[in-house]
């Protein structure tokens, strides 16, 4: 079975100084079965919130009706925390961005999926959220994914484009939250020969483990989704 490849922020937390420690960071990562929730709530509210002047209680409101219901009130925390950050921001009109790919070879690519862009004060600014407490890039992952993101999104009219890259991470021995909002003047952009060797150690790592027959282990299956209502009291596509 071919190993699924795990979602950008996971190829660059994972990916070492050399392919060994790569392999090894990465044979951790498919035997443990992962989390059964994720951000989805949270990251569909993003864009409302940045586009509209809602109160935060509906933000959060709408990041906790839908999703299993384990990863609900860490969605609700999400969305109030996207709702401080859009302070100041609030009215925009922002518009969606389909993911685009990371081809590294003809069989192997990564999904790179900031959410939305906004156009303000003249100038276009792409949005990425950073949702998780745990389990995160440092400071030098948050520039190779500004990095990725500027290298497939910034072109043509969006050559000048910015980013503002959210992180809801948890820092270092703590276990609360703390907003941070970076730009690409906090994060500046790798050289492309860099960003190369980065993801050719991933690259090798992942061969490695294919050749040793490594599998993914299963999550434990989880209940249908409660899709609920969203934020404007309509029912949400499935």
């Amino acid at each position: 079975m071919t190993l699924a490849i795990p979602p950008l922020q996971d190829v660059v937390r994972l990916t070492g100084h050399d392919v060994e420690t790569t392999a090894a960071n990465l044979r951790r990562y498919y035997r443990t079965s992962g989390p059964v929730w994720g951000y989805t709530p949270a990251k569909r509210v993003a864009k409302a919130v940045f586009s509209s002047p809602i109160p935060r209680e509906a933000a959060v409101r709408a990041c906790g009706l839908t999703g299993n219901k384990q990863g609900r009130p860490h969605n609700e925390e999400v969305g109030g925390l996207i709702w401080d950050a859009a302070q100041g921001h609030n009215d925009l009109i922002c518009h969606s961005l389909s993911p685009q790919r990371l081809n590294l070879r003809p069989d192997f690519a990564i999904n790179v999926d900031p959410l939305f862009f906004f156009r303000e004060n003249g100038k276009t600014t792409f949005f990425y959220l950073q949702p998780r407490r745990k389990h995160v890039p440092g400071r030098d992952g948050l520039r190779m994914i500004a990095s990725t993101i500027m290298s497939l999104f910034a072109v043509d009219q969006f050559r000048d484009a910015d980013l503002l890259l959210l992180d809801l991470s948890a820092p270092k021995g703590c276990d609360n939250r703390r907003m941070k909002v970076y730009d690409l003047t906090d994060l500046p952009l790798l050289e492309p020969t860099e960003m190369e060797r980065f993801f050719q150690r991933f690259v090798d790592a992942y061969d490695i483990l294919t050749a040793e027959g490594v599998t993914r282990k299963e999550r434990t299956k989880k209940p249908p989704a409660d899709r609920g209502d969203d934020l404007f009291g309509g029912s949400l596509p499935a």
